[in-house]
């Protein structure tokens, strides 16, 4: 049982803008609930290790840099979501668990969020933009869980508010790099023109969670990513991202098990960053929800009976296709649409869903006291919902999060194998094995 402490809302120690922030349409259409990551720490020596004090204080200056997130989600005149940049403070929640780090199963979300994420019953309203409690634990580690509100923060956006708290908390202040808050570039045309009617933002939406089903960890050592990757790179797809790799793995594989018909379509979809994408870019330091949803649909006998390096071709080309105009479309066409899109607050049904912290700076998260032994993320995905990231350190290899039905993951396991083994003529080096501790029954997420 988890002893709550310190209960407060913490606000910025300076004076910051106040009065209402416009959100671009990117932001209305993201899911507007609670997301994010907790953070193990391995204790020091250190006689003020993750000191509440020290933390509370750090908190406040860097909220005077992340003003936003220090006011509460509103709904404007025009029914659009807007931020009310109040300084209401964010809630901040000391805390202490009688268990240690090898009790606890970092991959079963539903007890993350449980243990470390604060309730918005605490937070007394649900449109809170962010939520933090750092546990103490009793083996001397702490976890430091965030909850920020999607309806503005993306994964990087929240990566960079965590990068930022935690190097001016150990004091270096050379790596802090203010935050950007101008929307200017996600304005709509005007007049809007949409050059296409994004399924991923009409299509039938379904809630996060849906019972009866399995959650199985996949790791991929860098070795096996790279005979992965190899695989992929043939005829026209010379360089292929990791990404892109695990990707066309896990649709392959997930066509056969499911047992979709081979004259029917599959479908998958995923998110892409575009801060690098539009004309002229977005700042790397851009702050909001700036990220597009793509679907990927093909024949499901395309996708089963083709070489890995066919499927490969076929969702790297529908990354490639997120250029500035199929941004500028997709933020046109909510626009022309208006409520109906962003009244629609789940995501698009379809076979597999695919969300990627892979590459981001998840582990840079250094207060002071070194860096986390372990980030996960908490909240859970639902069903036929797949999740990406690297391995903890810095070898190269990924965990590959995959949640299916009961009986499709029994195929999908095999499935798995055979295809990472294909083509190899070492199995003994590519194969691997799944502890048993990380198949999670739904009921437990």
């Amino acid at each position: 049982m988890v002893e709550l402490l310190e209960p407060s809302f913490l606000v910025p120690c300076e004076d910051t803008p106040k009065g209402r922030l416009w959100l671009s349409n990117l932001d209305q259409v993201s899911p507007h609930t609670l997301g994010g990551f907790v953070y193990f720490y391995k204790k020091t020596n250190a006689t003020d290790f993750f000191s509440v004090e020290v933390l509370k204080a750090t908190l406040s200056k860097t909220l005077v840099l992340f003003y936003p997130l220090a006011g509460r989600q509103v709904v404007g005149s025009d029914g659009r979501a807007e931020l009310d940049c109040n300084a209401e403070g964010c809630l901040f929640v000391s805390a202490k668990l009688e268990r240690s780090f090898d009790s606890i199963n970092f991959q079963l979300w539903k007890e993350l969020e449980d243990l470390f994420i604060p309730s918005i019953e605490m937070a007394g309203s649900p449109f809170i933009m962010l939520m933090i409690q750092v546990t103490h634990l009793k083996c001397g580690g702490v976890v430091v869980g965030f909850a920020f509100n999607h309806v503005f923060v993306d994964g990087r956006s929240s990566l960079h508010f965590i990068r930022t708290w935690a190097g001016i908390t150990r004091g270096d202040m050379s790596s802090v790099i203010s935050p950007s808050f101008d929307l200017t570039q996600l304005h709509a045309r005007s007049p809007p023109i949409a050059n296409f009617h994004p399924d991923e933002y009409t299509c039938e939406t379904i809630k996060p969670t849906q019972t009866g089903s399995t959650t199985t960890k996949f790791s991929l050592s860098k070795v096996q990513v790279s005979h992965l990757k190899s695989r992929c790179c043939k005829g026209s797809v010379t360089r292929i991202s990791s990404f892109c790799a695990v990707v066309s793995l896990v649709w392959k594989c997930f066509c056969v098990a499911q047992g979709l018909a081979p004259d029917t379509t599959a479908q998958i979809m995923f998110t892409v960053d575009i801060r690098d994408r539009l004309k002229p870019p977005l700042p790397k330091h851009h702050f909001s929800n700036a990220v597009v949803r793509r679907s990927v649909q093909s024949e499901v006998s395309k996708i089963t009976s083709s070489p890995l390096h066919v499927v490969a071709k076929i969702v790297k080309a529908a990354i490639a296709s997120v250029d500035d105009e199929y941004v500028r479309s997709s933020i046109d066409y909510a626009e022309i649409m208006g409520n109906e899109v962003f009244g629609r607050k789940g995501v698009p049904a379809s076979h597999l869903r695919f969300v990627s912290i892979s590459g981001l700076p998840v582990y840079d998260a250094d207060f002071g006291w070194g860096a986390p032994q372990l980030v996960s993320r908490w909240q859970v995905g639902g069903n036929r919902f797949v999740y990406i990231s690297d391995e903890p350190g810095e070898n190269g290899g990924k965990e590959i999060f995959v949640t299916v039905d009961s009986a499709t993951m029994c195929r999908f396991e095999k499935m798995f194998y055979e295809e990472l083994n294909a083509d190899n003529e070492n199995n003994s080096l590519i194969g691997m094995e799944i502890s048993p501790k990380y198949q999670i029954s739904r009921s437990n997420l």
